[in-house]
Formats: structure tokens, sequence, C-alpha cells
């Protein structure tokens, strides 16, 4: 691959094409998009062997793997990402393939996190990761999906200003796992409108039997508090 980039970006050629294919998807298991008869894109898991040797797999949904017949050696060392993909099937995918082949066009990774720590209070969390508006944007690629939250979100942005966003886990809400999405934009609020995209490792138990369940996510927006619930099945190991 000769180009590969980790960004949290504003406003990029990718989101243009995603915001013209997102209405028609729900949310069980689109997680990639095609742009034409052959060619898709998605957000997907990069996932190095633990042997060490290089060979690597791309985890496409929570439970279809897929192997890259382009680029043998994997490219970010013993680092597992989530990232964006332009790929083709190497050949027509059906249901007796249990690992079918693709060919890799374009990655770019995307800002992947841990958790942030909870404090011991709404406010010291606030007062920590800030507290700034920010909207969640209901979209193919803001999902839970295999132990990653994955959010696009929309907000303010003056030239060169950077902005910070965290996850934190709080007290179960309703019986899900709840969590906040904090903005701070550093104290540059004004500018014009554009999108950011970061993952989340969500950090949960491990189900072999994987039951599904869901997940709550908060935050604060430009009218106000909100709140979504997202479908999650937990990782098998």
């Amino acid at each position: 691959m000769k180009r590969t980039r980790t960004f949290i970006y504003a406003m990029v050629a990718l989101l243009s094409a995603a915001f013209t294919l997102q209405s028609c998807l729900d949310d069980d298991d689109d997680n990639y998009i095609s742009i034409d008869p052959d060619t898709a894109v998605g957000i997907v898991t990069l996932k190095p062997s633990q042997s060490n040797d290089g060979s690597w797999l791309i985890q496409l949904t929570d439970s279809s793997f897929a192997q890259c017949s382009n680029i043998k050696k994997y490219p970010y060392g013993d680092k597992e990402c989530r990232a964006y993909i332009y790929f083709k099937y190497d050949s027509e995918p059906n249901l007796t393939c249990v690992l079918p082949s693709i060919t890799i066009t374009h990655i770019d990774t995307l800002l992947t996190k841990p958790l942030a720590p909870a404090f011991e209070s709404a406010e010291a969390n606030d007062m920590a990761y800030g507290n700034d508006p920010v909207e969640i944007v209901k979209s193919w690629e803001t999902s839970a999906e295999d132990g990653y939250m994955n959010i696009r979100f929309r907000t303010n942005w003056l030239p060169g200003s950077r902005h910070r966003v965290s996850l934190v886990r709080i007290a179960d809400e309703d019986g899900m796992p709840t969590f906040v999405f904090h903005h701070d934009a550093q104290g540059q609020t004004g500018g014009q409108t554009g999108d950011g995209m970061v993952a989340f490792f969500l950090d949960l138990p491990i189900d072999t039997d994987r039951v599904p369940g869901n997940i709550k996510i908060k935050w604060k927006s430009f009218t106000g508090e909100k709140s979504q619930t997202f479908k999650y099945i937990p990782r098998s190991n």
C-alpha cells in the first residue's frame, strides 16, 4: 500500500461520497457500501496474526472475515487497527467460502482510542474531557461492531483547530452498558460545520456465546442532552 493515513478529519472526499449513499442502509449488517458494481468501502478491523509472521486478516462484520491477496505483510506492526478500506472481492462471495479473498485498493486508518478513565462524578468527567456541544451523526459509519464503537460526529471547526474526543463508561442505565461521548474544542468553538470520525475500543467482557445486547451512548448536543441505543454483539476472544 503506497499511502496510509491516520486522521481525525473535518471534511474529506470519502465522507462526501458516504453522504450520498447512507440513506438506504439499515443498522443490522451493513458496515460497508458499494460505490460501483465491483468496489466497496467499509469500516473494518485489521488484525495481525498472533504468530508474528506478518500474516493478517480483515474482519468485515461481527461474523465475517476476509484475507487480502495483494498486501501479504501486515503494514501496522503488531497493532490492531480500525480503518476504512476500498476493496474488491477476488471472486463472487458465496455461502461455502469461509474466508473470501479481497484486493484492497486503499486504506485510511481511523483514530482509534481506548476508553478514558472515569472520575468520581459527571462534573469531574466534564472538567477532564470537555463538555462542548457535538452531534453524533446517524450514519452507516456510526455503529457498535467487533468490540468497537465507531462515531461519526459533527461540530464547528476553525482552520487549524485540534479537537479532542473521549468516551467514558459510567454506571449502567436501563440494564445496558452506558457511555458518555465527550468533546473538547480546546476553546475554539466557532468556525464552519464539519465532521470527524473516531473508533473507541469498548473493553466489554468477552462472551463465547456472543449473545446480542445493547449499549447506550450519551452526549451533549447543540440542542441539549441526547442518547442513543446501539446493537452490540460481544467479542468471542
